[in-house]
């Protein structure tokens, strides 16, 4: 039985596929989108648990992506993803939590449970 629908955003996709193989065990759907237009059309068509957003990406980052995102679903549960977290303080109020890489099994998990009901 399956949890919820997640979308994983991220430039590398072996990062996705880290958090894919975790995820999926535990009963997660999860799809991706390897930068932020993609993600931004994603999260228009589909109605996601959780999105993982990974902060730097070529192009758009995750801030603007996110920022775009919440203006068409402003109920969108996303947690920012990176391994340098150099946000400033207003851009702190877009995400519902952050996780840092490299990707830490349990405190993911943690996070994921917490919105991806």
């Amino acid at each position: 039985m399956k949890k919820g629908t997640i979308l994983v955003v991220d430039d590398e996709p072996i990062n996705f596929k880290l958090l894919n193989a975790i995820l999926e065990r535990e009963g997660y759907s999860v799809d991706y989108a390897s930068n932020g237009h993609k993600a931004i059309e994603m999260a228009t068509i589909n109605n996601y648990n959780l999105i993982i957003m990974d902060l730097k990406m070529p192009e758009i980052n995750g801030v603007e992506t996110s920022r775009q995102i919440k203006k068409i679903k402003p109920e969108t549960n996303i947690v920012a993803s990176s391994a340098i977290n150099n946000m400033e303080r207003n851009e702190y109020l877009l995400f519902n939590d952050f996780i840092s890489k490299p990707i830490n099994r349990s405190q993911l998990l943690e996070i994921v449970e917490k919105f991806a009901r």
